[in-house]
């Protein structure tokens, strides 16, 4: 092996070890920071000292978002490979309005929950994955909306409805942004609510498959089984006429000689 190969190897290794022991730390973080960040967003009247409390975890919980970006920039097999494969990662990092695709990020990348395969463990992950986008950009809207000149998004109720009715693209226009932050939050929740709406649907579509093959391979199996006893029945007849032919064999021969 190459000096250059073994180096890139040690490197992966140290990453992926590094990812393995970090990923549940990083998404109980991301749990937390996710509920600190709607608690000051949707509730705006916390007594005193709540608030602060409130904006120094956020601080301290970003902190090590970005301390861990940086660990896993320096431990990349390639760090430029690993900045252009992870752009929202980074972009989210040094630009706060796009936190909540770091929470997503962290979401996505650490829940043993929205892994594995089969109809049951997809499901769950559609259904999570809603929950989340929905929560996560309701509560960004709510931020960036409330309180703004000629805004009609002010309760956390209008931003989850109106979360719904852009993740799903029905669209109905009683609830919609008038700042740009809150339009680029829209915009992007409709890319990802018509990815999403895509893998409910392949999701769907791949469980009839399933449950369609599941019936045909039944129906196959009982037919081969049956086809099994039938031939092993034709055998024992098949056997039972042999010995006759046999035993009237043995008796022509007798008759002859005698």
């Amino acid at each position: 092996m190459a000096l250059g190969q073994l180096r890139e190897f040690v490197s992966g290794s140290k990453y992926d070890a590094y990812a393995r022991r970090t990923d549940g730390i990083l998404l109980a973080l991301g749990f937390v920071f996710l509920v600190v960040w709607t608690l000051g967003t949707v509730a705006v009247d916390l007594p005193h000292p709540i608030p602060v409390l409130i904006g120094t975890l956020n601080a301290l919980i970003w902190l090590a978002f970005v301390v861990d970006i940086v660990v896993r920039v320096t431990l990349a097999r390639s760090s430029w490979r690993f900045i252009l494969k992870h752009p929202l990662d980074i972009l989210a990092v040094l630009y706060p309005p796009l936190r909540p695709l770091k929470i997503l990020a962290v979401f996505s990348n650490g829940s043993k929950v929205l892994r594995g395969q089969g109809a049951v463990n997809a499901t769950r992950a559609v259904v999570l994955s809603a929950v989340l986008l929905i929560w996560i950009a309701a509560v960004a809207i709510l931020g960036a909306e409330r309180g703004v000149p000629g805004s009609n998004i002010t309760n956390f109720g209008d931003a989850v409805w109106w979360a719904i009715v852009t993740t799903t693209t029905v669209g109905y226009g009683d609830f919609y942004p008038v700042t740009v932050t809150g339009r680029v939050v829209s915009g992007a929740l409709m890319v990802l609510g018509i990815s999403l709406i895509g893998v409910i649907t392949a999701s769907v579509a791949a469980w009839f498959v399933r449950l369609t093959t599941a019936e045909s391979d039944e129906r196959d199996e009982a037919s081969i089984a049956k086809n099994e006893q039938e031939i092993g029945r034709l055998h024992d007849k098949i056997d039972v006429l042999q010995e006759k032919i046999d035993t009237l064999l043995d008796d022509r021969r007798a008759q002859e000689k005698s």
